[in-house]
């Protein structure tokens, strides 16, 4: 049996070939772990259905809420509902490691939102993450993922020794960042935080 691939990418200049091999793995339902930046996250593609109940399952009792990772501004309002005021707001803070909480439209399959009217959805600044999303068409489905071993080491290949039995790949793009996203609540019209991280947005925008 072949062993199960490493896809190195850097995120400077990520090589178009290996993010085909990466994008055809995921339209074939693969579930994989890839970079972000905040940290590595276990994903699949929006429209595997089955795979984000994989990636549920490897969580278990630390499932936290699915986020979905998207290419570009036009790509968020396509699976959310996003006002004019909204979309400023997530226009002046942008790429950066935010989570938006926006309500979802009617693209977003009801087994990612497990009974939730909100997606969380995140543009993030790294363009491995935004690249394979664009490349695929549909957002990634991300769900943060720290070794249990080791919880504070940025060594992607930690996570590899630990998951690689319950994953199809990894994209490695490197040490992880390491610190998590802050998170605004646009549900309600006038942004609100709901947790900080190292970035600061500017509500006021």
């Amino acid at each position: 049996m072949a062993s199960k691939p490493i896809i190195r990418l850097y995120e400077d200049n990520p090589d178009t070939r290996r993010l085909r091999e990466v994008v055809e793995a995921l339209e074939r339902g693969a579930v994989i772990i890839y970079p972000t930046d905040t940290y590595y996250a276990l994903g699949c593609l929006l429209t595997c259905v089955k795979s984000i109940g994989r990636i549920k399952e490897i969580k278990g009792k630390d499932n936290d809420h699915l986020s979905l990772i998207c290419c570009d501004l036009s790509h968020i309002s396509d699976y959310a509902k996003v006002d004019n005021a909204a979309f400023r707001f997530i226009r002046a803070n942008t790429p950066a490691p935010v989570t938006f909480v926006l309500n979802a439209s009617g693209a977003v399959p009801n087994k990612f939102l497990d009974r939730k009217k909100s997606v969380g959805i995140r543009l993030p600044d790294n363009a491995i993450p935004r690249a394979i999303a664009e490349m695929a068409g549909v957002p990634l489905v991300s769900s943060s993922l720290v070794s249990t071993e080791d919880p504070s080491s940025d060594d992607p290949s930690l996570l590899w020794d630990e998951y690689s039995s319950r994953v199809d790949m990894m994209v490695d793009g490197g040490p992880a960042r390491m610190s998590p996203s802050t998170v605004v609540d646009l549900t309600g019209g006038e942004p609100v935080v709901i947790r900080q991280g190292e970035y600061e947005t500017d509500t006021m925008r």
